[in-house]
């Protein structure tokens, strides 16, 4: 896991995508997008840090891409399926009682059998009690530079996302993803996701919140020397 924002950095970011997670009717899914090197991978730093201090759940994922064989399309819901189980007693008997001789590893069935409807079962759990789960740089998940079976995969893990934001029950529970702006994401990605642009090069103009960043942090360096 990265190191959060340097202190002063990203506020306004932060503070927007605060009040999106403690919006009960807000978006249930947001996608932090940008260019190699912007700070996506710090920023979800920050964001579990910031929930964690607030007293939310947090479940955290980070895909690598080179560990592509290990963290694999299927690692990320067996991963946060097994920090639910720890989370709530309900969504580990369900699992028990359910998954017994379940064995398939295909990515919709396991996320429909691991997460999707397991959660069925928590619909009387404040929001506010539920974990909000933070997705880093999903665009290095192995699947999308490799074998044909493996893009598949990976396509496949994307429609999870789309089950997300679609299925009724699962509105409630907040995901967070970081991802460059890769076209395969964006096709497969509903209009009702809630869309955090992080701005670099021309796109950034003086006064605006990347701006001011860039100043805080060459100020710190500065100051350092």
């Amino acid at each position: 896991m990265h190191k959060p924002c340097m202190e002063g950095t990203c506020s306004d970011i932060l503070q927007a995508i605060g009040t999106e997670v403690k919006s009960v009717d807000g978006h249930n899914m947001i996608w932090i997008r940008g260019s190699p090197g912007v700070g996506k991978s710090v920023l979800a730093a920050s964001i579990s840090t910031q929930l964690q201090d607030q007293d939310w759940h947090v479940i955290s994922f980070w895909f690598d891409c080179t560990q592509y064989t290990t963290i694999t399309t299927d690692s990320l819901w067996c991963v946060v399926a097994c920090d639910l189980t720890h989370l709530y007693s309900s969504f580990c008997q369900h699992l028990v009682e359910h998954n017994k001789e379940h064995s398939s590893s295909y990515i919709n069935c396991l996320f429909k059998n691991l997460i999707e409807t397991p959660l069925s079962i928590l619909g009387d759990v404040p929001c506010e009690e539920l974990p909000v789960i933070v997705i880093d740089t999903l665009d290095e998940c192995g699947g999308l530079r490799h074998d044909s079976s493996a893009k598949d995969n990976y396509k496949g893990l994307l429609c999870t996302f789309k089950h997300w934001v679609q299925v009724d029950h699962l509105k409630k529970f907040k995901l967070i993803i970081t991802s460059r702006p890769e076209d395969a994401i964006a096709k497969m990605f509903p209009d009702s996701v809630s869309i955090h642009d992080i701005l670099s090069g021309n796109d950034v103009k003086p006064g605006d919140s990347v701006s001011n960043n860039i100043c805080v942090f060459l100020e710190s360096k500065f100051n350092e020397i």
